[in-house]
């Protein structure tokens, strides 16, 4: 029985490094912008038929963080943040990028307090996962939280990137996606990842 596993394992390890032969092998990588956040490359990349792609890849500097944030009512806060980059209004989930030297559980219990006015224990966090919100263009890896027991204990600080908050009932969170009140990419994640 043994010999008969290990034949397999040995069968599927070669499997996996055929496999692994055939991914896309950069070339040469060609630096174009550097950013405090973020740089743009363009890698000239053979594919696993031979032919070579100029493809265009966004390297982020920072991981990016994210709560869905309960209290006690069963509510979840949303944040109304205006976007620049887009020249929209909408309701997000508390959520920032995650400094070099920090822990994205910490981050994200700061960035609650920032962009909420809301605080959490550390113990209270549940990491839900992660996920590449632009996967084929960029390496950004954002981490999903949830907490329960959030307390709202003062305004939030950051008046230049949040317009106001609200606590929402569960219920009613599918139906502001729906009608365009949410169109954040990460918080829609996160709250469809909160749902289970």
């Amino acid at each position: 029985m043994e010999k008969g596993l290990n034949k397999r394992i040995k069968e599927n390890n070669l499997r996996k490094i055929n496999f692994m032969e055939k991914f896309w092998k950069i070339r040469n990588t060609t630096k174009g912008f550097k950013g405090e956040w973020i740089d743009l490359n363009v890698d000239n990349v053979e594919l696993p038929d031979g032919k070579i792609l100029h493809y265009e890849a966004l390297h982020y500097h920072r991981d990016g963080v994210g709560v869905v944030a309960e209290n006690d009512k069963g509510e979840i806060i949303l944040i109304k943040s205006y976007r620049y980059i887009n020249d929209y209004y909408g309701w997000e989930c508390p959520a920032g990028t995650v400094p070099p030297e920090q822990h994205h559980s910490e981050c994200v219990i700061q960035e609650l307090k920032e962009e909420a006015g809301c605080e959490i224990e550390k113990e209270k966090l549940v990491y839900m996962g992660n996920f590449y919100p632009s996967i084929g263009s960029s390496d950004q890896l954002f981490h999903c939280y949830y907490a329960k027991g959030v307390r709202q204990t003062g305004d939030f600080p950051d008046k230049n990137e949040v317009l106001e908050t609200k606590w929402v009932k569960k219920e009613e969170i599918r139906k502001m996606i729906s009608n365009g009140e949410i169109k954040d990419g990460f918080s829609i994640a996160l709250l469809l990842m909160a749902e289970k």
